[in-house]
């Protein structure tokens, strides 16, 4: 075959398509603070109501991630068309309504149709002979869009305090929608189950679930009480919100660095020192004295991060034959999100920042050989496809 140089642009695109596919899946999760915010100024809501109201979108994305799976194999450019066009709506819905109830049923719809998204791209990059770097550039792009909105949110809280934060949602969700929308396009044929070796390769996928807990309730948890932290040190909230979103909008270069060339067959050792630097991160992030040792410990934590589930989604889709493993992914997920939110607030306020950071070495120690065990075994041939 000769490649002429035509070809690279034409790769380029399903990257492209796939972010944005994947930016309008992870926008209510990444931004969740913020929309929080916005509930109890607009709903005149306390904290604990404004999180159960929100919330109401992570209820959708589960629901969504259990049930659209087979229906979106089935009819992926309906049910993607028709989730982008919901999603919007429920954005617009999101701003004009001030009645509890009604925004609660446009978060879970909202949610429901951000499960599509993430359903798509896992159908799409399913048995991907480059998945690795596919999932890289996806997860960079993406993230810059997303935590991109977030930072200039942020810089202005005025506008985040009102309806235009969900003008705004609305309007990125039909800019990126444009793209979006040809995602199934890139779907590949559906290949013939595989039963020799089913055992041990679900066995494989257990393992790797094991880190997602572990990385994900400890990036849940530390961000969950970032700001009482900030406040803890001498932070302002506006500064401590602006330095929490900067660092998340670079920490997404952490997605790219297992493209390195130096690290690329290197898996298991590139998520092994990813684990190190979260360790370090977290130490040092309750450790800080000052707001550039603050930022710096939370970029360096979202950096390693971002690597870790760069390697594992490109080795849950190595072994998923139709996209349902990368959805059950996301709904383990959630539960790890959930544990550490909750385990990192109540430890927080009994032990300080100590009992934070104990907690993240013993769950990031217990990632070590699950994450060992599971990359040790090699890469699943993948299929290839565009």
């Amino acid at each position: 075959m000769i490649i002429t140089p035509a070809q690279p642009a034409r790769q380029a695109r399903p990257a492209f398509i796939l972010a944005c596919c994947w930016a309008l899946g992870i926008g209510g999760t990444t931004m969740m603070p913020l929309l929080v915010t916005n509930a109890m100024a607009r709903l005149r809501l306390d904290e604990g109501q404004a999180t159960m109201l929100a919330g109401a979108e992570m209820v959708g994305m589960l629901a969504g991630c259990v049930v659209l799976p087979a229906l979106a194999r089935r009819w992926p450019s309906r049910l993607t068309a028709g989730a982008l066009v919901l999603l919007a709506w429920s954005q617009v819905l999101s701003a004009l309504t001030v009645w509890a109830p009604a925004f609660a049923v446009a978060r879970l719809v909202a949610g429901f149709c951000e499960a599509q998204m993430i359903v798509m791209v896992g159908i799409c990059l399913a048995c991907h002979r480059d998945a690795e770097r596919l999932w890289g550039v996806v997860l960079l792009l993406s993230g810059l869009a997303v935590a991109g909105v977030f930072t200039l949110l942020s810089l202005l809280p005025g506008v985040a305090a009102g309806r235009e934060i969900w003008f705004g949602l609305a309007a990125l969700a039909a800019v990126l929608g444009l793209a979006a929308v040809r995602v199934p396009a890139l779907m590949p044929a559906r290949q013939p189950e595989v039963h020799e070796g089913r055992s041990r390769g679900r066995t494989d996928v257990w393992l790797a679930w094991g880190v997602f807990v572990g990385v994900y309730s400890v990036q849940a948890g530390v961000w969950a009480v970032s700001a009482l932290q900030g406040t803890r040190i001498g932070l302002s909230l506006p500064t401590t919100g602006i330095l929490l979103s900067l660092s998340s909008l670079l920490g997404f270069f952490g997605a790219v660095v297992p493209a390195i060339p130096a690290l690329a067959a290197r898996r298991g050792l590139t998520v092994m020192g990813a684990l190190v630097v979260m360790s370090v991160s977290v130490a040092g992030f309750f450790t800080a004295q000052g707001a550039l040792a603050f930022f710096m410990a939370q970029l360096t934590l979202n950096g390693a991060f971002y690597t870790i589930m760069a390697i594992l989604n490109s080795f849950i889709s190595a072994r998923d034959r139709n996209g349902s493993l990368l959805s059950q992914s996301v709904v383990v997920t959630f539960a790890a999100v959930a544990l550490g939110t909750v385990g990192a607030g109540e430890l927080f306020q009994d032990t300080g920042g100590r009992g934070v950071v104990l907690f993240s070495l013993l769950a990031l120690a217990a990632c070590v050989p699950l994450g060992l065990k599971a990359l040790k075994a090699g890469s699943v041939p993948a299929i290839g496809h565009a």
